[in-house]
């Protein structure tokens, strides 16, 4: 069954993290992810009796200085992974999303890609002891993220399988994926087993996920139907107030999944 995550940091923007998280449960989920991962006392917050969390944000696309596409940012890249994993584990959170990082002028995109190969593989037996997986994102680097590196769904797919690590998935947005390329249904049933978190929007504008070009309650469905039994984040810029917003989206999900 399906399990909704709203991003915390998205809803309810007026509120606390703490009271966030208990908004966020009010409206019927369980679960919530977010964008930071520096701060393990402000990552408990969003972890109470109300909701679990689900996920953190390791790196971000434009920090150079911590991309593993960049063999020059090695190091520093696994000392973030191996300490913003502890701060995660401590708020009981065993998940985290990594981006590859911008495009590097100079080197092709060979060398990057096996450079952030080495790097996932590194990073997924630095943590995998410790019952932690890294979701690899590719973004569209055609409206959100100009000069991204990891950009193609079926190269993220390849470069996670050739990490060699089962804690190394990828983190499949269906709104930048959607943006980049369709036919999207063939393909997540063909790849299922190396997706690890999905998330979703709508198309164009990156709001509410019935607010757009993008069918989700079939493609949903198809997800559920494909075997995936994992987290759906829902990482969209709400128009309309937070909980008509997530009282709604809760709808488009298939056989009343766990959110």
């Amino acid at each position: 069954m399906l399990k909704l995550t709203p991003v915390i940091d998205i809803f309810f923007k007026e509120l606390s993290w703490d009271k966030r998280a208990v908004a966020i449960a009010e409206c019927g989920y369980n679960f919530v992810e977010t964008w930071r991962g520096s701060d393990p006392d402000e990552l408990k917050l969003m972890n109470n009796n109300d909701v679990q969390l689900v996920s953190i944000v390791m790196n971000f696309s434009n920090e150079d200085d911590v991309a593993p596409v960049n063999p020059a940012s090695r190091k520093a890249f696994l000392e973030r992974i191996d300490r913003y994993t502890d701060n995660a584990l401590s708020a009981g959170c065993h998940k985290g999303v990594v981006t590859s990082g911008q495009q590097i002028p100079g080197r092709s995109y060979q060398e990057q890609r096996k450079a952030l190969v080495e790097a996932l593989a590194e990073a997924g037996e630095l943590v995998r002891k410790r019952d932690f997986q890294l979701n690899v994102e590719p973004l569209n680097n055609e409206v959100d993220h100009p000069a991204y590196m990891l950009a193609s769904a079926a190269d993220a797919m390849a470069v996670v399988k050739e990490t060699g690590c089962n804690n190394v998935k990828v983190l499949y947005d269906i709104y930048h994926m959607a943006i980049m390329g369709g036919n999207q249904t063939p393909f997540l049933h063909a790849n299922m087993d190396a997706i690890g978190h999905f998330h979703i929007a709508g198309v164009p504008g990156r709001h509410e996920p019935d607010n757009g070009e993008v069918n989700y309650a079939f493609l949903l469905k198809e997800i559920a139907a494909a075997g995936y039994e994992g987290y759906v984040g829902l990482e969209y810029f709400p128009l309309i107030p937070s909980k008509e917003s997530l009282l709604a989206t809760a709808k488009l999900m298939p056989d009343k999944p766990d959110h």
